[in-house]
């Protein structure tokens, strides 16, 4: 079976409970990783890695991608994909199943419902493993591969943004979804009017208008412009060669924690 490793921050003991209880009802070996605070992330790393996407990163965020990070190195160590999850993700009992097979052939698998569209190619991917050309959200549970990672790591070296944004960049590795997913984070669940079991937190960090506006953040303006301009191909393509749609998911295999 694939190992599993869920991110946690020392504090957060609620959820990490909420994770090993999880763990033990779907008969699934999960190994906790502490997980970067922001307070570990020192003002070089926080220079170097804030103004790389397409406005400026909290320290929260860099903390989470540099914590996903981590995980990517420990794939590349051990020469072995890595199932990674969030600590506020809900798990299908298909999971063990899932994460027993041969997944080779992906960059990185994405195992969750975020409740966000996505573009996925027409007539490509083989049973529940789904091309995706185009992915939006969601680092909160996937699978990702030794040669994904290592890519992922590479990129890291001259980019950066919010921990799903960054993996999904256009081109950075090849995507499948698997439907119907197998986790969904407890935020999202919340929105799809079930209880998670868990305090959901939903944290968007936008800088204030004025200060985006200032002329030294055209940079910002002018990558948010290219990422836009990526997207004209694949919308004049719907229908004919992608979909751009939902994943699906059984919203009945997840209920409150019990």
């Amino acid at each position: 079976m694939i190992a599993a490793s869920y991110i946690n921050l020392d504090r957060a003991a609620e959820r990490r409970a909420f994770m090993e209880r999880q763990a033990q009802r779907v008969g699934l070996k999960l190994e906790r990783f502490p997980a970067v605070s922001a307070d570990d992330v020192g003002e070089a790393r926080f220079a170097a890695l804030s103004n790389r996407w397409e406005r400026p990163l909290a320290r929260v965020e860099i903390a989470l991608l540099l914590s996903h990070a981590s995980l990517w190195r420990k794939a590349v160590e051990t020469d072995a994909p890595l199932a990674v999850f969030e600590d506020d993700a809900l798990l299908s009992p298909r999971l063990p199943e899932f994460l027993s097979r041969d997944l080779r052939g992906y960059d990185l698998i994405n195992l969750e419902y975020c409740g966000r569209r996505k573009f996925f190619r027409r007539y490509a991917g083989a049973g529940d493993l789904i091309d995706v050309v185009r992915d939006k959200s969601g680092s909160g549970a996937y699978v990702v591969s030794p040669q994904g990672a290592g890519k992922l790591l590479a990129a890291l070296e001259t980019a950066s943004g919010p921990s799903d944004a960054f993996m999904f960049a256009f081109g950075r590795v090849e995507i499948a979804q698997v439907e119907p997913a197998l986790a969904i984070q407890a935020v999202v669940l919340e929105a799809e009017g079930r209880d998670p079991g868990i305090e959901t937190t939903r944290q968007i960090h936008q800088p204030p208008p004025a200060a985006m506006s200032k002329p030294e953040n055209w940079i910002f303006a002018w990558r948010r412009f290219l990422t836009q301009l990526r997207f004209v191909p694949l919308h004049l393509g719907r229908g004919s060669f992608y979909e751009f749609r939902k994943p699906r998911i059984d919203l009945s295999e997840f209920s409150a924690d019990e």
